[in-house]
Parts: C-alpha cells; structure tokens; sequence
C-alpha cells in the first residue's frame, strides 16, 4: 500500500442508498449454522451462498506497490477455487491500471463507492493503510459485501465492535487476515503448548523482538495511519500469545479472560518518524497469569524470543538451529522435569501450513465451515494494542473493558 492510497479511507465514511443491492441478491439463500469454532458473528448466522451458486465474486480495496500486499491477496483470490478476482480499486488511477495488467479481465476502480454500485463483488478484502481499515470495512459491509480485513482488524475497540456489529446486523462474514496463524514455528509451539499440554498450565508468556535500527517503513513508520509501532508486527505477536493462553489442553480450550494490561512507550532516539523506538505490553490475565510482549528499535541487549512458563516445563526459542528433514531449520528447546532433574531437548519447527486462507473464506461461505479467523478473537488483538498506549500516557494499568464480549465464545480460533 502506498501512504496516497491513504486519503481513500476519507471519502468512505458514507453510504449510498441502494448501494450493494446487487451483492446481497446473490450472497446467500439460506443461513447455515457451523461447528463449534463459531461460524456466526456475535451470535447470528451468516448469509451463505448457496450450493448450486456461480463463484463468490470478489474484490481488493488497496493496491500500493509499497508491500505489494493487495498483489497477493488479489492472487491468492484468484488461485482459490470457488473464488473470483473480478476487481480491484485504489485511488491511484495508476496503481488500478496496474492491477488490471497484473490479472486481465478484471474491473478497476479509483473509489469504492463507484466499485460497490457497480455490483461486480460480493466480497471485499480491505488491503489499505491501518486508519482506514474501519471505515472502508464499515462501507463495504454496510453495502452487503462480505468482508475480509487486514490485520490489525482496527486502531481501537471501538471500531472493532462497529466492524461486527454491522456484520452481525448484515448477516455478513466479516473476518481478519491473521495469517500468521499458519506460521510453522507458531504451529509447532501451539501445538506443544495447547494440543499436547506438554508442559502444563501455562502462566507466564514472554515474546521479544529487537535490534537497534531506524524504525522504517513507508507510512508504516508513520504513526497517524499506521497506529503505532505496536500496531504491525506487534498484532501478530499478541495474537499468538492470546492463542497459548488457554485453560485447558486441547483445540476446545477457552482462552483465558484478560483482566489488565500494563504499558511502556519509550520515544527517545529516532526523532524523524513518528512511531516509537520500543513498546511493551504486560498483559495480566484471570488467575494472576501474566505475559510481556517487548518490540524494540533501540536494544543493543538480546533476549530470547520466546519464553514460555508451565507448571510442568518451559519452552524457550533461543535462535538455535537443528537439521531436520533434509535441512537446517529452527528449534525450540523443551526443558521438563525428570526423577527431579531438568531434562531439555530440541524440537524443530515445523513447516508453514499449505492451506489457504481464502479456501476457508471459500468453505465457509459456501458450505458453513468455520470463519478463518473470528473478529471477536482479532478484537482481543487490537484492546492489548490500545489498552498498553493508554496505560502507558496514564502511569498505570488499564482495565480490560467487557472482555466476555471482547471474546466469548468466539475468541477461540482453529489453527492448523
């Protein structure tokens, strides 16, 4: 995305009367109800399409050449069976010409309003700058366009609980593109921590990220549209840590209900962009369990990456590399206790999962499989981002506020 795409966000407050219209005809006959990782938002059933439909046509909403991120998401639409790419808009008439070079055939379109009226999608992936992703989601879903969105979901709570509730008003899929859930070294971890409980009840989670370097970036330096240091890399990881926080072993563990967060923002060197140097968040959680997520552009001091406390072991992620299936590869070290001594041993990180984030969307809508990433769950991400700023202007902790309906039952989330 490129910071001019930007100023689309701006004319996308509104909405136009009998925009969609042509969208909803198509999107669903007949709701279906999912399994148990909650196909509904916030408690209603999703329009589906219905079985002997034509292709779930959709659209991307940001095509900047800076990460090239709605590149790849108009291809990964355009690879999925079931799904077709049929436009693509961004502001920059330049940038919609190029999308139009990149996949022919396709519609391009310099604002969303005109996309929408011309009832060529019924679904949106929402791939601007990280101010914008509320209300381009709130026009489109509003529209009755299903929705993917980018992560972070939003900037605040607020816009958040906006988001699902007018998915939830609009019988609309309306998920988040977390798609760092299928990392390997994450999958390998959730699956020694949560499916096996090798090491027991997890307390204590840490997770840091740093060196020292000029906070870069495009507009993602910026903080006024990209949230904040916290608010990029930083989603991912609190994400991973909400999803090792569960009581229980087992896929249908209950996350464990956040009760404060704890933050601390420095701005101290790098005085020519706007988002912070180092940030931090301490999470605090029911039952006194705790976790410190640490990013930093000012640490000369490594620590390991991850660090994760049980009462039957620990997991560290010291950077140590193993060979493993025909090559080197990453490794966390397993310490557990035996006959009273600390035995440890290295486990490799497995492979990235294959499957498809938009083949999910796919099974959902068509055949009522569970969403890929519920926004209740994405919504939990964005109250530790806020919530850690806040507390860190205040001088203490803040209250997580509603955190049932922060998460509920649809905070868990399937991975794998």
């Amino acid at each position: 995305m490129r910071p001019s795409g930007a100023s689309e966000g701006r004319r996308l407050t509104g909405r136009r009367p009998g925009a969609g219209g042509k969208a909803r005809e198509r999107c669903g006959a007949r709701p279906q109800r999912g399994g148990m990782w909650g196909s509904t938002v916030a408690g209603k059933d999703v329009l589906r399409v219905s079985a002997g439909s034509d292709e779930i046509r959709c659209a991307v909403v940001g095509y900047g050449a800076a990460f090239n991120q709605g590149r790849s998401h108009a291809r990964q639409i355009s690879e999925t069976p079931g799904l077709r790419l049929t436009a693509v808009c961004d502001m920059d008439p330049a940038r919609a010409a190029a999308a139009q070079a990149d996949f022919p055939g396709i519609q391009g379109y310099t604002d969303v309003q005109t996309m929408i009226s011309a009832g060529v999608a019924d679904l949106a992936a929402v791939v601007v700058p990280h101010r914008f992703h509320a209300p381009v989601a709130l026009t489109c879903l509003r529209a009755g366009l299903h929705v993917v969105v980018e992560k972070p979901m939003a900037l605040t709570i607020a816009e958040c609980t906006a988001m699902i509730e007018a998915a939830r008003e609009g019988r609309r899929m309306l998920t988040v593109y977390h798609n760092r859930r299928a990392d390997g070294d994450f999958l390998t971890l959730y699956d020694l921590v949560v499916r096996r409980g090798l090491i027991g009840e997890v307390f204590h989670i840490e997770y840091y990220s740093g060196g020292y370097h000029r906070p870069g970036g495009a507009w993602r330096a910026d903080k006024a549209v990209s949230g904040g240091a916290f608010y990029d890399w930083g989603a991912h990881i609190v994400d991973w840590v909400l999803g090792l926080m569960r009581d229980g072993a087992g896929d249908g563990g209950r996350a464990v209900p956040m009760e404060a967060i704890t933050g601390f923002f420095h701005k101290r060197l790098w005085h020519d962009v706007t988002n912070e140097d180092q940030v931090q968040g301490i999470i605090r959680f029911a039952g006194g369990r705790t976790a410190d997520v640490q990013q930093s552009t000012i640490s000369l001091g490594p620590k390991p990456r991850w660090r994760i406390l049980g009462t039957g072991g620990a997991i560290l992620d010291r950077g140590d590399r193993v060979r493993a299936r025909g090559g080197e590869r990453g490794a966390c070290v397993v310490a557990v206790p035996v006959a009273g001594h600390a035995a440890q041993f290295q486990v490799p990180y497995g492979d990235r999962d294959p499957s498809s984030f938009y083949a999910r969307v796919h099974a959902h809508l068509a055949g009522g499989a569970s969403v890929p990433v519920t926004p209740e769950s994405a919504r939990r991400v964005i109250a530790v981002l806020e919530l850690a700023e806040r507390s860190s202007a205040a001088g203490q902790a803040e209250r997580v506020p509603y955190e049932d309906s922060l998460g509920g039952p649809h905070c868990t989330w399937p991975v794998g």
